[in-house]
């Protein structure tokens, strides 16, 4: 049993002595290496240790929780911790965290990762950009690898260890100032990962973005790439946690068992071996496991913590963040058409790949807009016709999955900046989405 297993334990019988009814304590010891380039070339590295232990205390339902990342005060912010739940004001929503001893499979982190030399990858995406683009092209972006141990230990039972590891590259090339594209390659192992894939996928959508025109307001069927439906399903993914609907800000309020999307539409959520997010338990100590979410169209489950689940009258999903249920990795299930037929399909649409910036008007009714960045194009008789800018998403969250036309069987591990939660994501076609020009 490692030492920082050890200390963990040490801080659940401390809250226990003291009184606490429960206490989880999740230490992790993270190993960190980002790079970051600009204009073809390496701009800097930065490498790093952190060493954090996460706790959540409850007393008499009253729930508390920091961050500890100094060990030789521990045992006094405990204590700190515990004063502060007596003077807290009862939750009248907690139920109390998983109890009971659980079984774990083994980690499958790549403890290599933190030994990538970063330069020879960013040069292989670089190189692949501009070979794609037919033409030199000024690349940016960011490389991060990362190898964290985590150690979990509850007063209810569970005590669990595990391993995460991650390499994640983000590269966006441009072939003129006002035509870009952006590609990702992400992994838990080396094995896995391919940043010539990522620099090929910007650089091909930055030579077709050349010379863009500004885009006209309308309603248009569109094909959204699978790095703007990862951006889009991290959206449904907050919206499904049993926290947001109760709160309100999530268009699955009072929908369980209701048909929200099109029946092309299956959403899970699968901390899969092949996602950065991989792992074997939640916050809780609870084994993770897959969660049909939306199964063709129909809303089966919100995802839960121990205390959502007693509301809801359920079970966990086995989703406990140490303060609301959270998604570890969505996938939308692949379709049985390929890419190029969804644009053969379009007689006049868009294609977008890419989006930042989404922000919603109002969460429970699903009104938001989004802004398409780096390739938008028109897209006639099932072939792009033209490069364009300046418009703005505006729908409905709930409209977008009720018009889902088509869905791709090729599909992309996404994760970056703006999509932080990963997904498995396919091509996917959307009938009548309203466009609109930025204000």
């Amino acid at each position: 049993m490692s030492e920082a297993l050890d200390r963990t334990e040490v801080l659940v019988r401390k809250a226990k002595s003291l009184g606490a009814d429960e206490i989880i304590a999740k230490t992790t010891f993270g190993r960190y290496r980002q790079t970051r380039f600009s204009n073809n070339e390496v701009d800097i590295t930065v490498a790093w240790n952190d060493y954090v232990t996460d706790v959540a205390l409850a007393w008499k339902k009253r729930v508390v929780a920091t961050q500890i990342r100094n060990f030789e005060d521990a045992e006094q912010r405990i204590e700190q911790l515990f004063n502060l739940a007596k003077v807290s004001k009862e939750n009248p929503l907690y139920g109390g965290i998983a109890s009971g001893k659980f079984s774990y499979g083994k980690p499958s982190a790549d403890k290599e990762v933190v030994n990538v030399e970063h330069s020879d990858h960013i040069q292989a995406a670089i190189q692949a950009a501009e070979e794609e683009a037919k033409g030199r092209v000024e690349a940016g972006g960011t490389l991060l690898t990362s190898y964290d141990d985590v150690y979990l230990v509850s007063s209810e039972g569970p005590v669990g260890q595990d391993a995460r590891s991650a390499v994640e590259l983000s590269i966006r090339a441009f072939s003129e100032r006002e035509a870009s594209g952006h590609g990702v390659s992400c992994s838990p192992t080396l094995k896995g990962f391919d940043p010539s894939a990522a620099g090929r996928k910007a650089g091909e959508i930055a030579g077709l973005a050349r010379g863009p025109r500004s885009g006209e307001e309308g309603m248009y069927d569109i094909v959204f790439d699978p790095l703007f439906v990862g951006s889009m399903l991290g959206m449904y993914a907050m919206m499904s946690s049993a926290f947001y609907v109760m709160i309100r800000m999530s268009i699955f309020v009072d929908k369980l068992g209701e048909q929200v999307a099109s029946d092309l539409v299956t959403l899970r959520d699968v901390p899969a071996g092949y996602s950065v997010a991989h792992r074997l338990f939640d916050d809780e100590g609870v084994p993770t496991k897959e969660n049909v979410i939306i199964d063709h169209g129909v809303l089966k489950t919100l995802l839960h913590n121990t205390s959502t689940a007693r509301l809801f009258g359920g079970q966990t999903t086995a989703n406990a963040g140490l303060v609301v249920p959270t998604a570890w990795n969505m996938e939308m299930d692949a379709g049985n058409t390929s890419k190029d037929n969804l644009f053969e399909e379009v007689k006049r649409g868009l294609y977008l790949t890419n989006t930042w910036y989404t922000r919603f008007q109002n969460y429970a009714t699903g009104d938001f807009s989004t802004i398409p960045r780096d390739g938008i194009f028109l897209v006639e008789n099932g072939e792009i016709k033209q490069s364009l800018k300046d418009i703005r998403l505006s729908d409905n969250a709930l409209s977008l999955l009720k018009n889902v036309a088509g869905v791709s069987k090729e599909r992309q591990h996404i994760s970056w900046w703006e999509a932080r939660l990963p997904s498995l994501s396919p091509y996917v076609l959307i009938k009548d989405v309203h466009i609109t020009k930025p204000k």
